[in-house]
């Protein structure tokens, strides 16, 4: 039997659970080649994005920016599309 109280309330002795989680932690970082697989994969006419995201693990919110990323390159750049609306 676990002497660890598993809640987090005091127990009068002064002293509290704590939980002490290790791992890499940090930001992930996709390769050029990850995002493209996964823009690709999401343009599908079936693509469903929260799906596509969930199977290369990131949120469907980062996929929406790395599709929209290319765009927002020529528009920054000096390029004659970037005056075409």
């Amino acid at each position: 039997m676990s002497r660890l109280d598993p809640s987090l309330e005091p127990n009068g002795s002064g002293l509290r659970r704590i939980e002490v989680i290790t791992g890499a932690g940090g930001r992930r970082r996709w390769s050029e080649g990850e995002k493209a697989l996964a823009v690709e994969e999401s343009l599908a006419p079936d693509a469903v994005v929260s799906q596509v995201a969930r199977r290369h693990g990131a949120m469907p919110q980062q996929l929406f920016t790395w599709r929209r990323e290319p765009y927002l390159q020529i528009r920054r750049s000096d390029s004659p599309l970037s005056s075409f609306v």
